[in-house]
């Protein structure tokens, strides 16, 4: 039985591989939907319509799109983050040191998750990436060193040139570190190759400290579940 499979014994696995496909599209249609899902038709109406009703989903004529109610969670979920809150003040002041993009990444199994991208309009331009992506770890600078971390490497930090999204050449340094309960995150910086300030290096090093710095004990994590 395939993970598909499984996922769709549940109502909420159903309901999982109906959003799923908006990580690719702004808005999708019945049809749509349902062939990706793997869903009668009819179904995938009930579905949505529930969807529809507790606003994690806005239909516009026949095309459905997310919901204000996914927005407003997804954004509390972020600000809830421990490793957004402990990373965030740091990473702007990273950003304001080198002139470089700064990402915050974590390792969820195999998969990269961006939790913060800074870069204003040159990231968003030249890098293919944007907050709340999903890419699998291999092939990706930060990927590559969260899995280092996960491997028991040494050295966790990477540095490479890669394309960017019409072919310019991007330099990005990412270091990983442990950040508790057997998490893993990395902070990374992505700039033009050749323009990197003296020092960037360094100072993503220095802001990583002060993120670990941040982040709850274990004991502190501990005595907020109690």
């Amino acid at each position: 039985m395939t993970a598909v499979d499984d996922r769709s014994q549940t109502v909420m696995g159903r309901v999982l591989l109906l959003l799923e496909p908006f990580r690719e599209c702004e808005t999708l249609t019945l049809t749509e939907l349902a062939e990706r899902a793997g869903f009668p038709r009819s179904s995938a109406h009930r579905l949505l319509s529930q969807l529809v009703e507790v606003g994690w989903l806005r239909r516009n004529g026949t095309a459905y799109r997310l919901g204000p109610k996914l927005v407003e969670l997804g954004s509390e979920a972020r600000r809830h983050d421990r490793m957004y809150q402990a990373a965030a003040p740091t990473m702007y002041q990273l950003r304001k040191r080198t002139g470089m993009a700064v990402q915050l990444t974590v390792l969820d199994g195999d998969d990269l998750l961006f939790l913060e991208v800074i870069g204003g309009r040159w990231a968003a331009s030249v890098l293919c990436i944007r907050v709340g992506q999903r890419l699998p770890a291999l092939g990706t600078v930060e990927g590559a060193a969260l899995l280092a971390l996960r491997d028991g490497c040494e050295s966790t930090l990477r540095d490479r040139v890669v394309r960017g999204r019409a072919g310019e050449r991007v330099r990005c340094v990412a270091l990983a570190f442990e950040a508790g309960r057997q998490e893993v995150a990395a902070l990374s910086l992505a700039g033009p190759a050749g323009r990197t300030p003296e020092g960037a290096v360094r100072d993503l090093a220095a802001a990583a400290d002060v993120v670990i710095s941040r982040l709850p004990t274990e004991a502190a994590l501990s005595s907020r579940l109690l």
